[in-house]
């Protein structure tokens, strides 16, 4: 069947392409990180319509492509250096949406990673785990300053980090492939005392642990409890058990790296200017399901506190159920937890209310009263008291990536 175009033949079509920006994007599209960053860029160019896109793989041939085919600049997953030189022969301005490489001529638009390392550690210490480990990459910035903020936040509690680093100098791998299971990895697990929370500096680490631990007979989460980081929910399904992780904003990051493209191309002085964007929070599963306490009636609290999170929950109920004093349990609740009772209950039910807002699409009143609040006006002021957001803010940011200001900050 012939098939002929004759949209392509109209003078003021014809016109309109020749007047097209060219805006390169290259990318891994495997990484779910990459994905949700071209969601975002994608977004912003709803916004300049004249934008076109020349989308290509981070390789050679395909930069050589890229060049030939003239884009007017280029947004870029630069993780290696090679790759960075290739887009600086380029001479057109470059956005960087990667946190691997120390240095970068370009503007970077990325997540706060030291920030990641920190809510890793306050969500293994909420769990009682007096035991850490990290695993992640010795030459990559993003896991260097993600280790950096769990190691001194974990410090800050009184307990230290023990880490394993990908061995040898593995270049950061795009396409996200699997590294191999050495044995080195399985000896460093099985060392650990346990119970222990382990910190993944991404999901891929993260999986790789479980496969681990079923190897060597170790319970997730009894024995070794895994958090990981960028809530890919086709990994962390897949991992046995689900795998915790931290969600990032990377529709927000690629959103904010198309305005800066803008911004470039109307004339704006480039520099090498550093915007970071806080995690959006953990996305709690299986994998870090477990308390880790040695004290037997505030184990048991908390146990009743999670099961009955879906309904209001006062702290004479509690007691109903544990037999002790309100004083004695509120003395090792403070001991063991660092808070009282009734701040227990409610960041427990906070936590369910975040669950339900990233995965269900339930109304706010509805997500009120699961999250065992008696209405939604109370809801949305405890929800904002704790996370600093309304509950349908936090929604919205975690769907849409819309986020608070920035930390900026220049390279060094």
């Amino acid at each position: 069947m012939r098939h002929s175009f004759p949209l392509l033949r109209q003078p003021h079509i014809v016109r309109s392409m020749q007047a097209s920006t060219r805006i390169g994007l290259v990318f891994s599209h495997t990484l779910a990180y990459c994905r949700g960053v071209l969601r975002g860029i994608k977004h912003y160019a709803e916004t300049v319509p004249h934008w076109t896109f020349l989308p290509v793989s981070p390789e050679p041939q395909a930069i050589r492509t890229l060049r030939s085919l003239r884009p007017a600049a280029v947004i870029a997953h630069l993780f290696s250096e090679e790759l960075a030189e290739s887009l600086k022969r380029l001479r057109v301005p470059v956005v960087n949406v990667c946190g691997v490489l120390p240095k970068s001529a370009f503007p970077r638009i990325g997540v706060d990673d030291y920030r990641c390392g920190v809510l890793a550690a306050e969500h293994l210490l909420e769990r009682g785990f007096r035991h850490f480990g990290f695993v992640g990459h010795r030459n990559h910035v993003y896991s260097l300053r993600r280790e950096a903020g769990f190691r001194e936040r974990i410090a800050s509690s009184g307990a230290s980090v023990t880490s394993y680093h990908e061995p040898g100098r593995r270049p950061f791998d795009p396409m996200g492939r699997l590294w191999a299971q050495d044995r080195a990895v399985e000896r460093w697990v099985r060392a650990l005392p346990r119970p222990v929370g382990i910190f993944a500096t991404n999901d891929i680490w993260g999986v790789q642990l479980t496969e681990v631990c079923l190897r060597a007979d170790l319970r997730v989460p009894e024995d070794v409890a895994i958090l990981g980081v960028d809530d890919d929910d086709l990994l962390c399904e897949f991992a046995r058990p689900s795998l915790s992780s931290i969600a990032l904003p990377t529709q927000r990051i690629g959103y904010e790296a198309a305005r800066e493209v803008d911004r470039l191309l109307r004339g704006a002085q480039a520099d090498a200017r550093i915007s970071l964007f806080p995690p959006l929070g953990v996305i709690a599963r299986r994998s870090t399901d477990i308390l880790a306490i040695g004290e037997v009636d505030v184990v048991a609290a908390l146990r009743f506190i999670r099961q009955q999170a879906h309904q209001p929950i006062r702290v004479t109920d509690l007691l109903r159920k544990i037999p002790t004093s309100r004083r004695y349990l509120e003395r090792r609740f403070r001991k063991v937890l660092g808070r009282s009772i009734l701040d227990e209950i409610r960041r427990v039910h906070v936590e369910r209310a975040r669950q339900l807002l990233a995965q269900t699409d339930l109304p706010i009143h509805s997500i009120a009263e699961r999250s065992g609040f008696t209405d939604a006006k109370r809801f949305s002021a405890v929800f904002r008291q704790m996370i600093g957001l309304t509950p349908s803010t936090y929604r919205q940011q975690l769907r849409c990536g819309t986020m608070r200001k920035p930390t900026s900050q220049r390279a060094t």
